[in-house]
């Protein structure tokens, strides 16, 4: 049985609150979710509406649960014995009405809900869409992204094939399933996705694809963010059991059904007898209801969201990962470790950040590894950023060493011209071409205009 946290708030007088955060299991909570609720509104008028004890027995229990852009309040008469018997269960904190709903902020965000609308992206590049996301919101293994690419554009280029996937973001990596894959219980794909429920260091983003086709070589489609945490609330009522297991042999090329029984007992006997597994797909007994289930899960996905263009998308998902840490400045863009670290390799500026606000300056490639073992962020000006971008390119340089030697040795001579409006854009280039070619190189450059000065001074 799958568990996830609640919260409950009690009234004990005008200024008066406790927030109870309990763990239950996720059909539970499930069935919670699909009552009526008394108000579904902001946190203010949520609170609003939570009876005293004066007023309601001690068995019914005020349940605050995200919805859309605010929260729902659920008035649930739990029994009797609810609360003896969970009074080891979870947390209390007592307050004022203010610091109780501060409170409840913290503890939603460290749960994986957030309090605002989701993103969705309509008629879009599917592929060009989520390589940013990924830029931008996993880590490590970005890599796994090219089976997602692979796995999509071969959806939009065939017409019989599912045209609807979840895909998740993560620090670690990503995933693309066929949307009913996550709908059957016991399979890799339903498991996985629910895997990471609850995880608050891989900042799990999830997403809802329907695929259009292709057009011009690209793969279009609309995506639609969906809250992680509630989409495993409704997996807990409305996920189905395998009945039976379709499997293509590769050698010779054969299809076979087995009961799901069979096959989860006999997986190697079965491989042994009718050779390589090339693809394995599950079926239920209902194939129409998991279809409908599915269905009422579009408009909740789509009722939630709100349109927004990718880069400004990207930039609020860096600015909450950085608030989020702690770092509240908004000065600098969040820089994934890798970047972090080429940023060091080639000479640019990129800071260590710390959750009191503060940042470092890297020096070099061992002061970025403390940084990072001890699990900083990192940011960089936008500018800086921007020129980043041509270093991971990995790609031949426009000019040749002898070519940026000229360049610098011009910006200098420019900057001896005292120019102020120029200095700028000339220290950009400088800086620039410091970056693009070694100490080595540019010193001689640098040395032979320090000469040139001194000799016009004299």
């Amino acid at each position: 049985m799958e568990y996830s946290q609640i919260n409950t708030i009690t009234k004990f007088g005008p200024d008066d609150y406790s927030l109870w955060t309990l763990t239950m299991p996720r059909d539970q909570i499930g069935q919670i979710r699909q009552g009526a609720p008394v108000v579904e509104d902001d946190m203010r008028r949520v609170f609003e509406e939570i009876r005293s004890v004066d007023y309601q027995p001690e068995s019914v229990c005020n349940f605050v649960l995200p919805q859309s852009k605010g929260l729902r309040l659920f008035r649930v008469d739990m029994g009797e014995d609810f609360a003896y018997r969970n009074r080891h269960n979870g947390c209390s904190v007592r307050g004022s009405r203010e610091e109780i709903m501060a409170e409840l902020r913290e503890v939603l965000k460290g749960q994986g809900y957030h309090l605002y609308g989701n993103a969705h992206f309509q008629n879009v590049d599917v592929l060009e869409t989520l390589q940013k996301i990924v830029e931008h919101n996993t880590d490590y293994y970005q890599t796994d992204f090219k089976y997602d690419i692979e796995k999509l554009r071969e959806a939009a280029a065939d017409r019989n094939a599912q045209r609807r996937f979840f895909w998740m973001s993560r620090g670690g990596g990503t995933w693309c399933f066929a949307e009913p894959e996550v709908y059957i219980r016991n399979t890799s794909q339903h498991n996985t996705w629910n895997y990471y429920g609850g995880s608050k260091s891989e900042h799990v983003k999830t997403f809802w694809i329907e695929l259009k086709g292709m057009r011009d070589e690209k793969v279009m489609g609309d995506i639609v963010e969906i809250d992680y945490q509630k989409h495993l609330d409704y997996l807990c009522t409305h996920s189905f059991e395998p009945a039976a297991v379709e499997i293509v042999f590769k050698n010779p090329n054969d299809v076979r059904t087995f009961s799901y029984q069979e096959y989860d007992q006999n997986f190697q006997s079965i491989a042994q007898r009718y050779g390589t597994v090339e693809r394995v797909s599950f079926r239920v007994t209902d194939p129409y209801a998991l279809s409908r289930a599915a269905i009422e899960a579009h408009g909740l996905f789509w009722d939630a969201t709100e349109p927004m263009e990718i880069d400004d998308y990207v930039k609020r998902l860096d600015r909450d990962r950085l608030h989020d840490y702690g770092y509240t400045a908004d000065d600098l863009v969040l820089t994934g470790p890798l970047d972090a670290e080429k940023a060091v390799k080639n000479g640019l500026s990129c800071y260590a950040l710390s959750p009191d606000c503060s940042k470092e300056l890297i020096a070099d490639r061992e002061n970025y590894q403390e940084h990072h073992y001890r699990g900083a962020l990192f940011g960089m000006t936008a500018e800086e950023r921007d020129t980043l971008q041509y270093f991971k390119q990995d790609c031949t340089p426009l000019f040749s060493h002898e070519e940026m030697r000229e360049i610098c040795s011009l910006a200098v001579q420019a900057g001896m011209e005292n120019h102020p409006e120029k200095s700028p854009l000339l220290d950009r280039i400088i800086h620039k071409a410091e970056c693009a070619m070694s100490k080595a190189e540019i010193s001689p450059a640098l040395e032979q205009e320090h000469q040139i000065e001194m000799e016009d001074r004299e």
